[in-house]
């Protein structure tokens, strides 16, 4: 639960940041949310995957926190989140440097 909670005020901050004012009132009326209430933010985080059995409520959660994690299109998945990195990584020469002074000492 702590780790849900930590999940929707990050999306509550993100939307911030990634939605302009006029975005946030439109997903407030869409989603059901009065523009008069407090924590509207919060109330949309609270308000996404609710509805596991429908189809139409998971695509527009899932395009929605897409947005607001940054990726590119919905379908997409950060290589970052798995933990892989295909970009060749820098090799430390400095470790093989002693081969060379140690031959002129043997």
């Amino acid at each position: 639960m702590r780790a849900l909670r930590h999940e929707r005020a990050m999306l509550s901050k993100q939307m911030l940041k990634r939605f302009s004012e006029e975005e946030r009132e439109s997903l407030y009326k869409k989603w059901g949310i009065g523009l008069d209430t407090k924590r509207r933010r919060l109330q949309l985080a609270r308000c996404l995957w609710n509805d596991t059995k429908d189809m139409d409520h998971i695509m527009e959660s899932s395009t929605i926190i897409a947005k607001l994690v940054g990726f590119i299109e919905p379908g997409q998945a950060l290589k970052e989140m798995f933990g892989l990195s295909f970009t060749p990584q820098p090799t430390n020469r400095r470790s093989y440097s002693w081969k060379p002074s140690m031959s002129s000492l043997l």
